[in-house]
C-alpha cells in the first residue's frame, strides 16, 4: 500500500519544487528593467573634489572673467558665447548690458528669464547658463606652508582648508595668518590660528584673497653652549631660558653662567638683561620667559664685557647659525 502510494507522493512533491522555482525566476525577471527603461535604482553619490571638505558646498559665484555659454531653447539666435567684463557686465541680445557679478548662474537664469519676458521678447523662455571657464576664482597660499602656491575656489572654503591643500603647516610655522582681501587697500586681515573661536581663526576665503603664514618665533642661543643655534618657538607653548639652554645641549665647562645676557628688541633699542644662570639653574632665581626674537648670550670664562662691537658681532651671528625645530 505505502509503495503503491510513494511515487504520486513524488510527483507532488517535485512539482511543488518545480513551480517555487518558476515563481522566483519569474520574480527576478520581473525585477530587471525593460530596454529602453529608466532604472530607478539608487545610483552612487557624485564624487567630490579633492578640495572639498565637510564645511564646504556653496556654489561659486560669477566674476570678471568667466566664460559663459547661454542657450535659450527653441531659440538659437539667443545663443552667445561670452565673458564677464572687468566691470562684472555681460551684454545680451534684445535684453542689453547685465550685472552678473556675484551671481550664481541659476540666478543669472532667472534673471535673463524675467527680462526676456517682461520684454515680450518669448513667451516662455527655457533658458540655460554654463559656466565654460572660471577665471579669477584663485586664492593664493604664501609663508610656512608645505606647497605654497595658487589654488582655485570652485567652491565656498575657509582658511584651514586652503592650508591643508597647501600641504599643511611648515615645522616654523606660527600661529599668525595674514589675509589680504582682492582689491582692498589695507594690510590685510591678522588671524591667530589658535582662537578657540572657529568664526575668527577659520574665516571664509574670497577668490583674490592671499594668505600668508607667519613664521613662529625664534629664540637663539649663542656663546659658550654646546650647540649654539635659532630654536624654533612651539606654536603651542612658550620657551624659558632653562628650556632654550636645553635645546642648546647645556652649557660648557668654561662658560662665565653669571655674567650670561638677555638681548631684546624693543620698539627704541635692543635691550641687554643680565642672566646669572648659576642662579637661575639652582632654582634661586625665577626662570624668564622668552620672546620671539630674544638671544640669550653665554660668555666664556675669559671674556671681558659686552661693549657695542660685542653686541653686533653677536646679532651677525645669530643672523648665520642654523635653525633647528623644537623635537
Amino acid at each position: 500500500m505505502v509503495c503503491s502510494r510513494f511515487p504520486a507522493l513524488l510527483g507532488i512533491v517535485l512539482s511543488a519544487v518545480v513551480g517555487l522555482a518558476q515563481v522566483r525566476e519569474s520574480g527576478r525577471v520581473a525585477a530587471r528593467p525593460q530596454a529602453g527603461t529608466v532604472s530607478t535604482a539608487p545610483q552612487s553619490l557624485p564624487v567630490r573634489d579633492s578640495f572639498s571638505t565637510s564645511v564646504t558646498g556653496t556654489r561659486v559665484v560669477l566674476g570678471a572673467g568667466d566664460l559663459l555659454e547661454i542657450t535659450v531653447f527653441d531659440t538659437p539666435e539667443l545663443a552667445q558665447r561670452t565673458r564677464v567684463g572687468s566691470e562684472g557686465t555681460i551684454t545680451m541680445p534684445l535684453i542689453g548690458q547685465m550685472a552678473v557679478r556675484g551671481l550664481v548662474p541659476s540666478e543669472l537664469e532667472k534673471m535673463i528669464r524675467t527680462k526676456l519676458i517682461d520684454g515680450h521678447f518669448v513667451k516662455d523662455p527655457q533658458v540655460n547658463v554654463f559656466v565654460a571657464e572660471y577665471a579669477g576664482q584663485t586664492a593664493y597660499v604664501t609663508g610656512e606652508v608645505n606647497r605654497p602656491g595658487a589654488y582655485a575656489l570652485l567652491r565656498s572654503h575657509r582658511l584651514r582648508d586652503l592650508i591643508a591643500v597647501a600641504g599643511g603647516l611648515t615645522s616654523r610655522a606660527g600661529n599668525k595668518v595674514t589675509i589680504a582681501h582682492d582689491g582692498e587697500a589695507t594690510q590685510g586681515v591678522r588671524i591667530d590660528l589658535s582662537d578657540a573661536d572657529d568664526s575668527r581663526s577659520n574665516p571664509e576665503i574670497f577668490p583674490g584673497d592671499n594668505i600668508s603664514v607667519d613664521q613662529s618665533g625664534i629664540v637663539y642661543v649663542l656663546g659658550d653652549v654646546e650647540r649654539p643655534g635659532g630654536f624654533v618657538l612651539d606654536r603651542r607653548s612658550s620657551l624659558s631660558v632653562i628650556q632654550a639652554l636645553a635645546l642648546a645641549e647645556g652649557t660648557k665647562s668654561s662658560a662665565a653662567l653669571t655674567k650670561a645676557r638677555l638681548i631684546r628688541a624693543t620698539a627704541q633699542a635692543r635691550e641687554e638683561i643680565p642672566l646669572n644662570l648659576k642662579m637661575i639653574l639652582q632654582s634661586k632665581s625665577p626662570d624668564v620667559a622668552l620672546q620671539p626674537g630674544d638671544i640669550v648670550f653665554v660668555p666664556g670664562s675669559l671674556t671681558r664685557g659686552m661693549g657695542r662691537r660685542t653686541i653686533d658681532t653677536i646679532l651677525a651671528t645669530a643672523s648665520g647659525v642654523a635653525i633647528y625645530a623644537r623635537p
